[in-house]
């Protein structure tokens, strides 16, 4: 029996078009069913089923969709199901999800926004969680299994079985291959196992700080997951509560990235997502936050939180966009389009005032000026050079640093001694761009490890 990523129940040839779009954007392995009966009647043919995508978007009774909810959650226990819909009142979306709806979309982000993307990549991409292999210990027994990613068929091999003991042949292996994977369910082994068997010396930070790093990251993901999730309204403590652990990441991880000889090297190793991505920005906010210490340049945590949440606004842009983005064609954008990603600092913003995050008006205007130049020609507000805020120029600097940092997954990363050597040349070069002051203050920060 064999697994399937994503099964699309709808009679709508659009819908299904779209949902295959997502699909073949992120390789998942789809199924698409006309009704919900024929998805029960094969549904036995799988031994599991990362996500349901049910299309409610027709004008149902809340029973009827009660009722094929309360089956799908008994045929598929595991699932996460994604409801789209045209319109349903707050009590009928309680209803729904207490039926087993995981998650409940309006038909309009559906078609019109890139959270169909986000909330599918995060379910079942995100499944496995990407490990070093110099976190293992010769000799051990994990209790769980172990993943290898396949680059030509973009598939994950299990190279391990739970129990098992890890032997220097297959630590010497994978150390050149690239990095392993475990299931996000095993995290928590992951975490007990690592934390039971910690590495000596120089390699306990180093694997302190990837601890800590995840952290924020498992974190950031639930908190952007709640923030742009319209279908449960009140949820204000959820989402201070998510916040709060951000900050407390935040500052955790940049205490351990404080200590470390080569810090840069942690991020970059430890960075997941592609061009586009909003899991990109952990990474950003680690390299800023870092930076803002290192420089004195405002209040690291506060530089780290707007770095996060920056670019949460990619959500709400149309798929169009966010295809292009995701692919580094951004260059590639029509006037229109180009108008409609410029704008996606305001609706950073206005979805994280929307869930009432208590922001300070510092992040609040990091968030805003992201995207900035000193010559005005940068986004969404082009203010004028002195208005500029300098933690903001610096998340600036670490986003742009970290596009060059990218690789997709299962190829090697770049080697991040050459990418700040050549970044820095390209900064002091360029006019316009950042404030020289900044650039020279960040050079001392960026070249000292690389010469």
């Amino acid at each position: 029996m064999r697994t399937l990523d994503l099964a699309i129940i709808s009679e709508s040839n659009v819908f299904r078009q779209r949902a295959e779009l997502v699909g073949s954007l992120f390789t998942f392995e789809c199924m698409t069913y006309p009704s919900d009966e024929a998805f029960f009647m094969e549904s036995n043919l799988f031994k599991n089923v990362s996500c349901l995508l049910f299309d409610f978007c027709k004008p149902q009774d809340i029973k009827d969709i009660t009722g094929t909810l309360h089956v799908a959650r008994q045929v598929s226990p595991a699932s996460y199901i994604l409801v789209v819909c045209n319109k349903m009142s707050t009590e009928e979306m309680d209803m729904a999800i207490s039926a087993g709806a995981s998650r409940i979309i309006t038909q309009q982000e559906y078609y019109d926004s890139s959270k169909p993307e986000f909330v599918l990549s995060q379910v079942i991409k995100s499944v496995f969680v990407p490990v070093k292999t110099m976190d293992l210990v010769e000799g051990t027994t994990p209790t769980f299994p172990l993943y290898h990613f396949m680059p030509l068929n973009r598939r994950f091999l299990k190279v391990f079985n739970t129990n098992s003991m890890l032997t220097k042949d297959f630590l010497t292996k994978f150390s050149n291959a690239g990095d392993l994977y475990v299931q996000r369910e095993s995290l928590d082994l992951w975490q007990e196992y690592t934390s039971g068997y910690v590495a000596k010396d120089s390699a306990e930070a180093l694997q302190k700080s990837r601890q800590k790093f995840r952290q924020l990251n498992e974190s950031f993901l639930s908190l952007a997951l709640l923030v742009s999730d319209r279908s449960t309204p009140a949820t204000f403590a959820k989402g201070k509560e998510l916040y709060s652990h951000c900050e407390k990441f935040s500052a955790d991880l940049l205490s351990s990235l404080l200590d470390l000889e080569d810090p840069w090297y942690i991020i970059s190793s430890s960075a997941v997502g592609d061009y586009g991505s909003i899991e990109r920005a952990p990474a950003v906010a680690a390299y800023a936050g870092f930076m803002s210490a290192t420089l004195k340049v405002g209040s690291p945590t506060e530089v780290m939180i707007g770095a996060l949440l920056a670019d949460i606004g990619y959500l709400e842009l149309s798929p169009s966009v966010a295809a292009k983005l995701r692919t580094n064609r951004t260059h590639e954008m029509n006037a229109e389009e180009r108008m409609e990603y410029q704008k996606h600092p305001i609706f950073s913003l206005n979805q994280c005032l929307a869930r009432r995050l208590p922001l300070s008006n510092n992040i609040k205007e990091i968030i805003l000026q992201s995207h900035e130049r000193v010559d005005q020609k940068g986004f969404p507000r082009r203010p004028r050079a002195d208005k500029l805020l300098e933690e903001a120029m610096l998340v600036r600097l670490c986003w742009e640093l970290d596009q060059q940092c990218q690789g997709r997954m299962g190829e090697r990363k770049p080697d991040i001694r050459e990418i700040r050597r050549q970044f820095s040349r390209a900064a002091m070069n360029e006019v316009g761009n950042y404030n020289p002051r900044l650039i020279v203050k960040a050079n001392s920060v960026l070249l000292p490890a690389v010469f």
